[in-house]
């Protein structure tokens, strides 16, 4: 059992509210009550002032507001003691159950009464009747049927649909009665069976986590968000929403480091939390959830996981309780929605849906025409401008710090995760660092492969090194660069403690070519190379669904036709008649230039845009949409970026025209 579930269980188990509890008194009694303490009051004060007897004191405040109420002068009128008979009023009113009958003398001695044996909690009026539950209400079960329901009826169609289903429809509550009822109950019960389990959790009690008694680098926490913006492909760049892999400390709210990806998966959060490591040190705890790029073979094998080699124990949350990530789910919202609402592109949910599909259509033209839109930014740009979103939050106050005086300001504030973990350095925190050179070993994804014949097969890639010729039939560690597929480390697999570890360097292993590729394919390019071919494969099932719909819509049912038997009738044949021709001189129209090679039209449109044709035109678009043609046009010193600027200010012409 959770900490959270046993503290909920424990405040659970507490014992119910006592007979005395129950009955406190709601707003209409206390007031009822508090106005009859003031009226006792002051008969006592009458009796004390005026020197009168208790029934003396009761008549006379029933004669002086009686006249009150009619305007005309009360007894005490003039007296240095003179009562306030419009507060008295006011109470008088309140005191009683029914204020059209007054107080009467006989009422006025009830309330002594009742004072002086059972206290002044005696004087609020009783409950004229006892309520019924709404849970036991006759109909309320068989109405909670057709109400509790996901796809969240209204009273009235409930209530229809309840009706309907009843032999006697006359047995059916109101419209009043039931939302009489619905509003008696609980802000939970209400929403039960219409909201699911997880929906319901945000409206239940929960437990807040401390952190004060954590130390930097105890806890890092981190999540995936795919960015709410699109910017340019880092490969095709057409338009497309990044993943953003945060790593934040959990003790000083610092993002320790982040990480921008095409997808979330291992090697996203493997370099996320590459940087947190070697630029704020090696965490204790790492707190994830529970997706596949958290939950996998790099990060949890016994011999080959990062976790294991690093010495992080890892922690997962309890699956669909995003509440118990808050701190990066409030990250999320701080640094990654801004920013993304800060580019043109945004596609967010609260983006005006007219904004949205201009900018949508803007870009795919774009694309479709030059190869590249302006509203995209590039990936390189747009990795800086993440570096400076994380660098203003961490110098920022943040609400869940501790405060402290500003030295400048002289107002107490709250902390930035910057200077909070310097404020724990200054207390001589130190993190556990790794240099540059442990951490491409200790970061270095490891697989475990058997040696054949001083040979290692990894990712269709075979790598060879005479060093492992005492190893063939054994099994090693074998560390591998995801950017670079040329050689891979070789280790043995040594036991420590009970666990099985990455162990002597026994040789960096070169690629040596195999039966399928002749080039080595590094983990990254593998990993794209599947993507495209599993999209591939759905596009051809798209395009197979379309061509069965075209077939049965080709194959309909011709009509016979009659057909006419008509006799030919005979041909006169013209007189011919011979003429002199005369040579007439035709004007010769100029030769179409021919280009061999889009590379060459390429050309000749940067030195002479005005003679491209509108066919020409079409052909250098559809290059600029190609990374094939775009590469040889680098290749062969076209200046791109100059071309697309050419056909742009074409089209900008035709339009002013």
């Amino acid at each position: 059992m959770s900490a959270q579930s046993a503290l909920v269980q424990k405040q659970a188990e507490k014992p119910l509210a006592t007979d005395g509890e129950k009955t406190t008194p709601n707003a209409r009694q206390s007031a009822m009550m508090q106005a009859r303490l003031a009226i006792l009051s002051e008969i006592e004060r009458r009796v004390i002032v005026h020197e009168l007897s208790r029934r003396q004191a009761c008549l006379q405040l029933i004669s002086d507001l009686s006249l009150y109420g009619k305007g005309l002068a009360t007894s005490d009128a003039g007296h240095m003691h003179e009562a306030d008979y419009s507060a008295l009023a006011q109470m008088a009113a309140t005191a009683v159950d029914r204020p059209k009958m007054g107080m009467s003398l006989r009422t006025l001695y009830n309330w002594f009464e009742a004072r002086e044996q059972r206290g002044a909690q005696n004087l609020a009026p009783k409950l004229k009747k006892k309520k019924t539950p709404v849970n036991e209400l006759p109909w309320f079960a068989g109405f909670l049927k057709f109400y509790a329901r996901p796809s969240k009826p209204t009273i009235t169609d409930a209530l229809e649909n309840y009706r309907a289903s009843l032999s006697n429809p006359d047995d059916a509550p109101n419209y009043k009665q039931v939302r009489t009822a619905i509003a008696k109950l609980g802000a939970v019960e209400r929403h039960k069976g219409r909201e699911g389990a997880l929906t319901l959790k945000a409206r239940l009690a929960y437990v807040s986590r401390c952190t004060d008694d954590l130390m930097p680098g105890s806890v890092y926490t981190a999540d995936g968000k795919t960015f709410e913006a699109e910017i340019a492909h880092l490969l095709t760049g057409h338009p497309f929403r990044p993943e953003l892999t945060p790593v934040l400390d959990v003790a000083t709210r610092k993002c320790v480091g982040f990480s921008v990806s095409l997808k979330e998966n291992c090697i996203a959060v493997a370099d996320a939390l590459r940087v947190a490591a070697c630029e704020s040190g090696i965490p204790a705890i790492f707190y994830v959830d529970n997706g596949p790029g958290y939950k996998n073979k790099t990060h949890d094998a016994d011999v080959t996981g990062m976790m294991g080699r690093l010495g992080i124990t890892k922690m997962h949350s309890i699956a669909y309780n995003s509440q118990a990530r808050g701190i990066i789910e409030r990250f999320h919202r701080s640094v990654w929605t801004p920013l993304a609402k800060s580019l043109p592109t945004y596609i967010g949910e609260d983006m005006d849906r007219e904004a949205r599909k201009r900018s949508y259509q803007k870009t795919r033209k774009e694309i479709a025409e030059f190869g590249s839109s302006s509203s995209l930014m590039e990936w390189d740009d747009f990795v800086h401008l993440c570096k400076e979103a994380v660098e203003r939050y961490n110098n920022q106050p943040h609400s869940g710090l501790p405060k402290f005086r500003d030295p400048e300001s002289g107002r107490k504030r709250h902390m930035s995760p910057n200077e909070c973990w310097q404020s724990h350095v200054a207390q001589g925190f130190e993190p556990v660092t790794v240099t540059p050179d442990e951490a491409d070993e200790l970061f270095r994804p490891h697989v475990i492969r058997t040696v054949q014949r001083c040979l290692i097969n990894w990712n269709t890639n075979t790598y060879f090194h005479m060093g492992l010729e005492q190893y063939n039939g054994i099994k090693v560690a074998v560390g591998v660069d995801v950017k670079d597929g040329s050689r891979v480390w070789v280790r043995e697999i040594d036991k420590f403690d009970g666990n099985e570890l990455p162990g002597r360097l026994i040789c960096v292993a070169e690629f040596a070519g195999n039966e399928t590729r002749y080039v080595p394919k590094s983990y990254e390019d593998a990993a794209i190379e599947n993507r495209a071919k599993a999209q591939l494969r759905l596009i051809g099932k798209k395009v197979e669904r379309v061509e069965d719909q075209l077939r049965g819509s080709r194959l309909l049912e011709a009509t016979s036709e009659p057909v006419i038997d008509v006799l030919a009738k005979p041909v006169i044949e013209p007189e011919v008649l011979e003429l002199e021709a005369t040579p007439v001189a035709v004007p010769q129209k100029p030769k179409r230039r021919v280009f061999g090679t889009d590379v060459e039209l390429a050309a000749f449109a940067l030195e002479q845009p005005d003679q491209l044709t509108e066919n020409q035109k079409k052909i250098l678009r559809g290059c600029l949409a190609r990374k094939t043609d775009l590469d040889l046009f680098r290749l062969s010193n076209i200046d791109v970026d100059a071309l697309r600027d050419t056909l742009r200010s074409d089209i900008s012409t035709h339009k002013n025209q």
